[in-house]
């Protein structure tokens, strides 16, 4: 009959022969070691669950400060977009105005919206459904849209106001000289020669002789030369449909050809050609019809600083 096996382990004290002997049987040391390796086993898995908890909550924090950051942020930027959208709104009040008055229809409140097609914007993922993020995105596209038809707009406005600028410099509006009096009118007549009733198609301005003449508008002299009846005589085409005539001139400084500017000194008043004293016969026609000067006349005179 075979022993069981068994260990023998002997302890000794420091100092002292006495010995003592502890028998292990096998499946005591067994056993033992199995305790040992689980209670080792549940501190290293308790430890390990702990740090890790403690990992994570660190780093659930760090995100949530991170999340309530981007939250800040995001609600920063719909205030913003607002303000910009107020001013947008303001704008758009001002280019309204500003087409009544460049004469201009004002832009439909339907095409203002530059509303777009449901296409979803490229690269990016809206998987997380964040309702915020793609309304701020939305936003931010519509208000570019907004922007870019203001700026077409303004545009068109500053080419319409341009236009009217040019259009104003070239109209005949101021007298084309400083002081006298007028002495015959447009429209009919008794002929100074013949005294027939006749239609006269300009002004009369009686002034002494040398007076200085000025152009009404800005233009370019098509004749300047002397003819019968009206003597020495200047001719300016302003464009638009504008010309104005000025004779009887004593002398023009003028040449065909050459441009002049509103209120540049073109001549001086004289008494040549069919004319009994000294003054300026002044016309001003219309797509090639005489129309009354007088009509043509605002505040001031040729020079440009009183107009």
């Amino acid at each position: 009959m075979s022993k069981s096996r068994r260990a023998k382990l002997i302890l000794m004290t420091d100092g002292s022969s006495k010995m003592r002997t502890l028998r292990l049987s096998r499946l005591r040391i067994l056993l033992t070691t199995a305790v040992l390796v689980t209670i080792v086993g549940i501190v290293t898995y308790t430890a390990g669950r702990f740090l890790a908890v403690r990992y994570i909550n660190v780093a659930m924090s760090d995100v949530l400060e991170e999340n309530q950051d981007l939250h800040e942020q995001l609600s920063s930027m719909g205030q913003r977009l607002e303000e910009v959208d107020h001013q947008l709104s303001e704008l758009a009040q001002s280019d309204d105005q500003l087409r009544i008055m460049a004469d201009i229809p004002k832009i439909d409140k339907d095409v203002r919206q530059v509303g777009v097609g449901g296409i979803p914007l490229p690269g990016i993922d809206f998987n997380d459904e964040d309702e915020q993020v793609r309304k701020l995105i939305f936003d931010l596209d519509k208000l570019e849209r907004e922007i870019r038809l203001q700026q077409q707009s303004f545009l068109e406005i500053r080419r319409q106001f341009a236009e009217k600028e040019e259009l104003l410099r070239h109209t005949p509006s101021i007298r084309p000289v400083d002081g006298g009096y007028i002495s015959s009118h447009f429209g009919r007549r008794r002929d100074p020669f013949t005294h027939q009733w006749t239609h006269h198609n300009g002004t009369d301005f009686s002034l002494e002789r040398g007076a200085p003449v000025f152009s009404t508008a800005d233009g370019r002299v098509i004749c300047a030369k002397r003819m019968h009846g009206l003597g020495n005589v200047v001719v300016i085409d302003h464009g638009y449909g504008y010309t104005t005539v000025y004779a009887h001139l004593d002398m023009f400084n003028v040449t065909k050809k050459q441009q002049v500017a509103r209120g540049q000194k073109i001549g001086e008043v004289g008494n040549t050609g069919r004319s009994t004293a000294p003054h300026l016969h002044y016309e001003v026609h219309v797509d090639g019809k005489a129309v009354n000067a007088i009509d043509y006349f605002f505040e001031g005179y040729a020079d440009l600083s009183k107009l």
